[in-house]
């Protein structure tokens, strides 16, 4: 799914419907002003995103790697958050430690499986969140920041019961972390 859809339908929940049409149909009467708020709207889908993956529904990724006593954290496709395992080639989890750089473990080949942080989105881009939190979580989370960015606080309010709602039984069905936060 694609960031501007996400960020369109965001905008129709905060009932910004001439938003919604820039970003599907690339045109509007205002089109500086369109292009602000587009520009809001990806900076809160990039937010959501981010708390989406960091505390809820972890993006997770799994590499094998050769290993000298010390793997590098730059040798790793994405920059890891926290290192979940690392299983040896027959799939025994094998000790390990973490430095400020590398992860020390055994000398061979290692399957090292570890959360990432999602990388920053420009609007042509692929949501990176995994499946399971899907568009309606992130629209819902992407409305409720535009909301408070906006001054919208009743609308915001009402977006962050739907947004948490969403969340928890995402969270529930999907083996994911909940953590209750309440801010009204």
């Amino acid at each position: 799914m694609k960031v501007k859809q996400i960020m369109a339908s965001a905008a129709r929940l905060c009932g910004r419907q001439d938003i919604a049409e820039y970003l599907e149909r690339g045109f509007t009467e205002d089109l500086s002003a369109a292009e602000r708020e587009a520009e809001t709207l990806l900076k809160c889908y990039n937010l959501a995103e981010n708390e989406i993956a960091l505390d809820y529904l972890p993006l997770e990724n799994a590499e094998t790697i050769g290993s000298d006593g010390e793997i590098s954290l730059r040798a790793l496709a994405f920059p890891p958050v926290e290192i979940l395992a690392v299983r040896g080639e027959s799939g025994e989890k094998l000790p390990f430690t973490v430095g400020a750089e590398c992860i020390r473990v055994r000398e061979g080949k290692v399957r090292v499986y570890y959360s990432y942080r999602p990388r920053v989105k420009k609007i042509a881009d692929e949501a990176e969140s995994n499946s399971r939190a899907g568009e309606r979580v992130l629209a819902l989370g992407t409305a409720c920041e535009y909301a408070l960015m906006s001054g919208m606080f009743d609308a915001a309010a009402l977006l962050d019961r739907r947004y948490r709602d969403a969340l928890a039984c995402a969270c529930r069905e999907r083996g994911g972390r909940l953590k209750m936060r309440r801010w009204a």
